[in-house]
């Protein structure tokens, strides 16, 4: 062994830093591990040890070795979560940072439940709370929150596998498992790992459920889908998942139409608070339905920017109503929704203000915001048009205001 470890560093020409390496073996005797430490002057390793930031064990995980997972997910919510965050800025840092994290572990390793149970719970409570220690009532269930967008979810788990034929780890299990025994007929034998049963008995029941027999090929996304309960789709996910809106706006329209707001009339049957007033009108209680569509003010701002855009408004408005405007262009379709979307979000803004501070915003002055919220995000945008008609169109909203 010795001999063939000197001739390996000869020809690969590596120049081996003691202090930097270590011996790792399995089934050798401890008086051989000795002779090779005292050779090569390298001494002999422990498992599990870390690399690239991960433990490296050939047994499975235990809650204790992968707390260095937990202490970095709670650790990133320390560094961004003194600062103001918006919910939508928080749904951006769980998707590319804290759910980075879990899934560069989760590719390596089977993690405990225990384990993943405490990363849910950490990114539920910043998302809701802007901390990782909150038990306070989250606005929508996480299991909603997780499923994809066509199904009234945030997307937080979206299924991605990576099939390569010249990966180093396919490779590797066909030389060391499989040995040209098809996979869907394979079988681990008792001596294999932990980490091996689990990943064939995923196999299987993938299998199962598929209702494949041997040599029958089956699609992963299909029976992804099957096992995890998406939910129907929702109608209104094309235009409140919508990339032209702003990021914040779209947020808050997500919570609007599944009717998840703090609103006084979920505050009182929560026990919260016991009183229900609308502060901008006084004349009804406070609720989704009458905060913005049959409040005075509310009325009034969506008048305005009707005549803005052009359309002719009706006493009886709804989100629907704004959505199935048929005569329009596709552009001028999403322009309109666009100014929904600031509409709604700038008067649950005013709600918030007059609560707070005892001080409501004229109805033309968030108008003229809810119109520069428009053409600001229709110049970053390049929002443009091919037909003459919404090319007009376009050009007339510019010139002119809300009154």
């Amino acid at each position: 062994m010795l001999r063939a470890f000197e001739t390996f560093s000869m020809a690969s020409g590596l120049k081996m830093s003691p202090g930097k390496s270590n011996i790792y073996s399995n089934g050798v005797a401890d008086s051989l591990i000795s002779r090779i430490e005292s050779e090569v002057g390298i001494q002999r390793g422990r498992v599990p040890f870390k690399y690239l930031g991960v433990n490296i064990s050939p047994k499975r995980l235990s809650v204790a070795e992968c707390a260095g997972l937990v202490d970095r997910v709670v650790e990133k919510i320390r560094v961004v979560g003194v600062r103001n965050i918006s919910y939508a800025g928080r749904v951006v840092i769980i998707k590319s940072v804290l759910m980075s994290l879990h899934s560069y572990w989760a590719r390596i390793f089977i993690l405990p439940k225990t384990v993943l149970n405490r990363i849910e719970a950490i990114c539920r409570s910043f998302l809701w709370h802007g901390s990782g220690a909150s038990d306070g009532p989250a606005l929508v269930a996480w299991e909603k929150v997780c499923r994809p967008r066509k199904n009234g979810g945030l997307g937080f788990y979206v299924w991605w596998i990576q099939n390569k034929a010249d990966h180093l780890w396919v490779r590797w299990v066909h030389a060391i498992y499989l040995k040209r025994t098809p996979w869907e007929n394979y079988t681990p034998s008792c001596n294999t790992s932990w980490g091996w049963h689990k990943i064939c008995w995923v196999k299987q029941l993938l299998a199962i459920e598929a209702g494949a027999c041997a040599g029958t090929c089956y699609n992963i996304r299909d029976i992804y889908s099957k096992l995890v309960d998406e939910g129907t789709k929702v109608a209104w996910n094309p235009w409140v998942c919508t990339r032209l809106f702003f990021p914040k706006h779209r947020f808050i329209m997500w919570l609007i139409v599944q009717g998840r707001l703090l609103t006084q009339d979920r505050l009182v049957r929560m026990g919260i608070i016991h009183e229900n007033c609308w502060f901008l009108c006084g004349m009804e209680e406070e609720s989704h339905w009458h905060i913005f569509f049959t409040c005075v003010y509310s009325y009034d701002c969506a008048r305005m920017v009707a005549r803005w855009l052009g359309v002719t408004f009706s006493l009886y408005w709804t989100i629907d109503w704004w959505l199935r405007l048929r005569t329009r262009s596709l552009i001028q379709k999403q322009v309109i929704g666009l100014a929904l979307a600031s509409l709604f979000y700038r008067i649950w803004g005013v709600r918030n203000k007059a609560r707070i501070e005892s001080f409501i915003m004229y109805p033309r002055k968030l108008c003229n915001e809810v119109r520069e919220d428009v053409l600001s995000r229709i110049r970053v945008c390049r929002v443009c048009s091919l037909c003459p008609r919404g090319r007009d169109w376009l050009e007339g909203l510019q010139s002119r205001v809300c009154m």
